[in-house]
């Protein structure tokens, strides 16, 4: 069959369609809850913009475990303190974004500028490492990177692990 002929025909412009809306169905689906997040208006906080915060870089699992071998870098860790002291990246120090934004700045003071610091929360879809990352730009910090791939990520690659007790 020629392509023309493929054109003309009624079943294959059916066969488009049904595609097309399985493709639709299937992405909305999967999509559900950044969909729901979006209609809360909460999609824009997780965006940037460059010129809005300098400094600000996405990093990937390799690079953060690059960073930190070579302890290059420091690693902050924005959970509660709850989920800090179940594990963590060994030697990251404990910066709750939630204690933080309601006026303790107690962690603060153990963070440094003079290395890069590498923020993580649970990864997926959590925001509290670019929330906090937003907030220590506020504060004077400029060499910040965000681990979004977080801990689930570090945990699923067999890395080091750190509990409260110091036990790996």
């Amino acid at each position: 069959m020629k392509i023309k002929q493929i054109l003309r025909d009624g079943e294959t412009w059916k066969g488009i369609l049904i595609i097309l809306a399985l493709s639709l169905a299937i992405g909305t689906v999967s999509n559900l809850g950044l969909i729901k997040k979006f209609l809360r208006g909460e999609f824009r906080q997780a965006f940037f913009t460059r010129e809005e915060y300098p400094g600000l870089v996405f990093i990937t699992l390799p690079e953060v475990e690059e960073l930190w071998h070579n302890q290059k870098a420091l690693v902050v860790d924005s959970r509660p303190v709850s989920e800090f002291r179940r594990g963590h990246v060994p030697g990251a120090i404990s910066v709750p974004l939630e204690e933080v934004k309601g006026g303790n700045y107690d962690p603060l003071e153990r963070l440094t500028t003079a290395k890069p610091l590498i923020i993580y929360c649970e990864g997926g879809d959590c925001l509290t490492s670019l929330n906090l990352a937003r907030l220590l730009h506020e504060r004077g910090f400029r060499d910040l990177r965000v681990f979004s791939g977080g801990w689930a990520e570090w945990l699923a690659a067999g890395l080091p692990v750190e509990r409260e007790d110091g036990g790996f």
